[in-house]
């Protein structure tokens, strides 16, 4: 086989979990571990291993690749022709982590879409705003809403997701409109449990300022904020793809809408690498940007 170094080193880096560990196997360099690692994953255009500081995991494709070896060697070739036409047409398993209250609400339609359109790959998709550990889950692929941190991942900004501050038109009626930020501390909101109880705003004139909310109810969820808001029960920070329709009714209105929620948040999909992206993470990624371009809440 033209790999057989490389195979070799591939197999001990998979028993021993670690590159070191391989290395002292093989009584190899680490570096030259690395080396042969990367000679092989370019030969055959597939990511084997994700890398962090501290530790390695298999992908998909290394686990099966190394399930083929412990196999027929006939099985081999077959693999490798499957991989080389997935980036043809995409194939395999997609395993997806997206947030609850927006994927229900916008995701439905274009994940269906892509599962019509590419038959050969199974979509896995978990609905969790929990914030999911890409490597160890063994994602391919995260969508992620607000103002993005660094987490070494590579991040595609894919539409946009304002947050307004909101109240029902009876609020501001019993309650009486505030014509400043600090009043809202004064006044009983509705806050989202994953986040800090505070707005953050930037006025016309670019000056930055913080207010701390007076909670009267706290959730994690998102529709929950939207309905109690509405009811009536205090003022709320909604994402635009939650409250626009509302706004547009009438059911909801703008609070000091001369001032800007900040930071701005953006919707992004976040992936572990920017070499090697599968071809089936790729084009999903494409289709959900057009299909979010479609969306005035999103834009």
């Amino acid at each position: 086989m033209i790999y057989s170094a490389s195979i070799r080193v591939f197999c001990a880096v998979m028993r021993q979990g670690s590159f070191t560990q391989a290395a002292i196997e093989l009584e190899l360099s680490g570096p030259a571990v690395s080396k042969q690692i990367k000679a092989l994953e370019q030969r055959l255009g597939v990511r084997l291993f994700q890398r962090t500081t501290r530790t390695i995991s298999p992908t998909e494709a290394a686990e099966r690749l190394y399930r083929v070896l412990l196999g027929q060697d006939g099985q081999i070739q077959a693999l490798f022709d499957e991989w080389a036409s997935a980036q043809i047409e995409p194939t395999g398993r997609l395993k997806l982590a997206v947030p609850m209250a927006f994927g229900e609400r916008f995701l439905h339609r274009p994940l269906l879409h892509y599962a019509l359109r590419y038959p050969k790959v199974t979509v896995d998709v978990e609905f969790d705003d929990r914030r999911v550990h890409l490597l160890e889950g063994g994602y391919d692929l995260a969508l992620r809403i607000g103002a993005l941190e660094d987490s070494g991942l590579i991040a595609r900004r894919i539409g946009n997701c304002p947050i307004y501050l909101c109240a029902s038109p009876d609020f501001l009626e019993a309650q009486g409109r505030p014509e400043h930020p600090d009043a809202l501390a004064q006044l009983p909101s509705i806050v989202y449990s994953n986040a800090a109880p505070t707005w953050s705003y930037e006025d016309a004139e670019g000056t930055v300022g913080r207010v701390t909310l007076q909670p009267h109810l706290v959730t994690n969820s998102a529709d929950m904020i939207r309905e109690a808001c509405i009811a009536g029960l205090g003022l709320a920070l909604l994402p635009a793809f939650s409250c626009l329709d509302a706004l547009e009714s009438g059911a909801l209105s703008l609070v000091l809408p001369e001032y800007r929620t900040m930071p701005e948040r953006g919707i992004y999909t976040l992936y572990p690498e920017r070499r090697f992206v599968p071809l089936k993470v790729r084009t999903l990624i494409d289709l959900l940007e057009a299909e979010f371009a479609e969306h005035k809440a999103l834009r």
